[in-house]
């Protein structure tokens, strides 16, 4: 199978099981598709989504690589909108805009992501001198800081992630890297000074959930429970107790991978990471393949983003590592999260496409 349809396939079969998960999980399912259920809300952003993802495969996209200063400007004062008149949660948290709809850190990832790809090809030359450091570091904490204010503390270390492999794939110097990882590793006990209250206590709930099963720790106890209550086979559909009876938290965002395993068992949970794990390493093998230097970058770094945002929501749904608020990609519920997602999917599919035509040229 030629990787292009290889590709469009993973990605095709990870929205569906993502609508198959939210409508397991939507409170108001019994209302029937349209705007005011959660998976009806979820297939309109898959058609919004899928639409954007033609767009890319079809047409070319180097002029958003052109006017990256532009995305990276409109992300900012997005950001900033969000601080001023930005709609609050439950938590007291600002991240949304324009009722709740449109949540701008999303698209913040996108657009960082290009500024950089962008910003360290044009300065290549540069990369082992501190200069771009400390001038890279800075277009990138901008946003990050604009999100940890909302707060955000999970997408503003997706933002820092994105800035350190940047300048890894740069190939900056690997002494250096490590200096300065160990120099934010030293400083991050630091963070625990202005975090918020409900933030502490997400820490704490990771390194001990069953001190308070019942208040701090509550969300990853029935995470587990959830998981573990799934077996190998699990539930069925529609089916298990943690997740219809309500008791799992955040189950169409959050914990949506814990809802899965429940219904689907060890065996689902294994599917749905081989369907992730197989689009990884797609967009990978693509950014090895891609010749130019600014599309090698935007695929390597997706491919990056990607992983780590899979990596982190599924860690924290089996509870090794701390509840973050990361969304689980094309399966939790949400339009901004999904629309991003597939739009960087279709560049990479016509990245692919470039790519296979490139080699068969060669071989006439």
């Amino acid at each position: 199978m030629r990787r292009e349809y290889l590709f469009v396939l993973v990605t095709l079969c990870l929205c569906i099981l993502g609508i198959v998960a939210v409508y397991s999980v939507d409170p108001l399912r019994d209302e029937g598709f349209g705007p005011k259920s959660f998976f009806g809300r979820q297939i309109l952003w898959n058609v919004v989504g899928w639409a954007l993802f033609l767009l890319f495969r079809f047409f070319d996209f180097q002029w958003l690589f052109r006017r990256s200063w532009l995305w990276y400007l409109l992300s900012v004062f997005s950001l900033g909108a969000v601080l001023v008149f930005g709609e609050s949660d439950e938590t007291g948290a600002k991240r949304w805009l324009f009722s709740r709809s449109v949540q701008p850190s999303e698209f913040a990832k996108l657009a960082l992501l290009f500024f950089l790809s962008s910003y360290l090809s044009t300065n290549r030359d540069e990369l082992d001198f501190w200069s771009l450091l400390v001038k890279s570091a800075f277009f990138a904490a901008v946003p990050a800081l604009l999100v940890f204010l909302q707060p955000d503390l999970g997408t503003a270390l997706v933002l820092g992630v994105l800035w350190f492999g940047a300048l890894f794939l740069g190939g900056w110097h690997r002494r250096k890297l490590g200096l300065l990882l160990g120099l934010v590793a030293g400083l991050s006990p630091l963070s625990w000074f202005i975090m918020k209250d409900y933030q502490r206590k997400r820490v704490l709930a990771f390194l001990d959930p069953w001190q308070d099963p019942l208040g701090s720790g509550y969300n990853v106890v029935q995470s587990q429970i959830a998981i573990g209550s799934g077996g190998v086979l699990g539930q069925g559909w529609l089916s298990g107790k943690q997740t219809q009876l309500r008791f799992l938290p955040a189950r169409y965002t959050d914990f949506i991978f814990a809802a899965f395993c429940e219904q689907f068992g060890f065996v689902g949970g294994m599917v749905l990471l081989t369907l992730f794990i197989l689009f990884f390493w797609i967009v990978l093998e693509t950014a090895q393949r891609v010749g130019n230097l600014e599309e090698r970058f935007f695929a390597s770094l997706f491919g990056i983003l990607f992983l780590f945002q899979v990596g982190i929501n599924v860690g924290m749904n089996l509870g090794i590592a701390p509840v973050t608020g990361i969304p689980l990609p094309f399966v939790s519920y949400g339009g901004s999260s999904l629309l991003v997602h597939l739009a960087g999917a279709g560049m990479i599919a016509r990245l692919i496409w470039r790519t296979e035509q490139e080699e068969r040229e060669r071989w006439i």
